[in-house]
């Protein structure tokens, strides 16, 4: 936001402020949940924001406690914006977040005054924000002091150098660079390139605004400890598969043929859920195909159908019956016929083995998943191949990678180039039963290395 409405935002906040919490007192209990805790694990770690509006006019249809549960597997902590006049939030928005996660919860508003501090306790907040360009060195010292006082944290929010070196001085634990100008509205990543270097080892950075996309976090994570991230999530599609891919990036978790591991992969972080219609095959399904796909979507993930050898008949048919929204195709018939008789936003995924030679690129697909190849069978080897030999496709950069990848490979999987990663037989105990241990060992493996890890290296 530009300077001179920043400035009529705190005006109006100081009025607010003065007349509704005058003499007012409130049952703030001491929080339990620590942000900074939160923020401080191995990682690079995401405060994900519920924010229905901004001045400029934006505004997002998505509720609040639709925002939280698609926040809520892979956030290691929520902000809600409370400001109503110029953000659309309200301090019911804070008890809605808190009424679905159960981790940090950030209230994110103008504090002006001290007070505020303790009604936002009261309301299910853990921390609050604390801006060096709204409060004086004495106004932020009065709210570090009363967040104290209720075991809460203050993310303390700079734009330079000035307003850094200020909140070092306060003794800041936690300090959020926003990379939007306030003058222009411009953003830039540099900003937090160059204050993070003078911030001591002993705080935890977050860097604020502009982060879209996974390439941004990784230019990034070296430097921080965690990123706050808020429009680019609620004005996605998707928002549980914008967050998703933030932190991990796409994954797809295949072979899922029972609920209890649907509901795992989605808890996990991943964003497509793969099914196996290939009858014959150690992890075939079909009776119970609906509501595993059920389960996949309401845990967030986009459920992907893996057909091989089947008539474009069968595979739209079970495509349509089921609302799948990728098809996976091993062989088969030409994809460009199978189109047509897809719904419009379902995606042909078009499969191309590795084995001794590397197949062709298949027309009409959306996107090429490549997996190992023997025999000229492709899938369920368990084996990984050379990833040096698709360095070269064209297609990669929309392509997912099978074959192998376990959590001991996946990291290295990762700077292959592709856009996501397809895991299956891996990650599990027996054919078709996920292992919880291994899963989560995956994922922490893709969660990339922040400021604190790469200094412990």
């Amino acid at each position: 936001m530009a300077e001179g409405v920043l400035e009529a935002i705190v005006e109006r906040k100081r009025r607010d402020v003065a007349g509704r919490l005058h003499g007012a007192t409130f049952n703030a209990q001491p929080t339990h949940r620590s942000l900074r805790s939160a923020l401080a694990r191995p990682g690079a770690r995401f405060i994900m924001e519920v924010k229905k509006a901004s001045p400029s006019g934006h505004r997002t249809s998505v509720s609040v406690e639709a925002a939280v549960k698609a926040y809520a597997p892979v956030a290691d902590a929520i902000s809600v914006l409370t400001d109503s006049p110029f953000f659309g939030g309200s301090l019911a928005d804070l008890r809605a977040a808190r009424a679905g996660f159960d981790g940090p919860i950030l209230a994110k508003d103008f504090i002006v005054d001290p007070a505020q501090v303790a009604e936002a306790r009261a309301h299910g907040a853990d921390a609050v924000l604390a801006i060096m360009a709204v409060l004086s060195d004495q106004e932020t010292a009065s709210v570090l002091d009363q967040a104290q006082r209720l075991s809460m944290d203050v993310l303390v929010e700079v734009h330079n150098e000035r307003e850094l070196q200020r909140a070092l001085h306060l003794d800041a634990k936690i300090v959020g660079i926003n990379n939007r100008d306030l003058a222009t509205l411009t953003i830039d990543l540099s900003t937090t390139e160059r204050l993070a270097a003078l911030v001591p080892a002993d705080r935890i950075i977050v860097s604020e605004s502009g982060i879209t996309k996974r390439t941004h976090v990784e230019r990034l994570a070296p430097l921080v400890d965690a990123f706050l991230v808020g429009s680019s999530l609620m004005s996605a599609e998707s928002v549980s598969q914008a967050a998703r891919r933030l932190v991990f990036g796409p994954v797809k978790i295949c072979g899922l043929s029972r609920a209890e591991d649907v509901r795992l992969a989605g808890r996990a972080g991943a964003t497509h859920a793969g099914f196996v219609f290939v009858p014959g095959t150690p992890r075939f399904v079909s009776s119970d195909a609906a509501s595993l796909v059920a389960a996949a979507n309401s845990g967030g993930m986009q459920a992907v159908g893996v057909f091989r050898g089947h008539h474009r008949g069968e595979i739209s048919q079970i495509a349509n019956e089921l609302n799948l929204d990728a098809v996976q195709v091993d062989g088969g018939d030409d994809l460009e016929l199978l189109r047509p008789s897809l719904r419009r936003n379902c995606e042909i995924w078009g499969v191309c083995g590795v084995g001794t030679t590397v197949e062709l690129r298949r027309i009409g697909a959306d996107r090429t998943l490549f997996d190992t190849s023997i025999a000229n069978v492709s899938g369920g080897s368990g084996r990984a191949f050379d990833w040096t030999r698709i360095a070269a496709r064209p297609d990669l950069p929309g392509a997912f990678i099978a074959g192998g990848i376990s959590p001991y490979n996946a990291r290295a999987a990762l700077g292959v180039g592709a856009y996501g990663l397809d895991v299956g037989s891996r990650v599990e105990a027996a054919p078709g039963h996920k292992d919880p241990k291994r899963m989560r060992s995956l994922f922490e493996m893709l969660r990339l290395d922040c400021r604190a890890s790469i200094q412990c290296v």
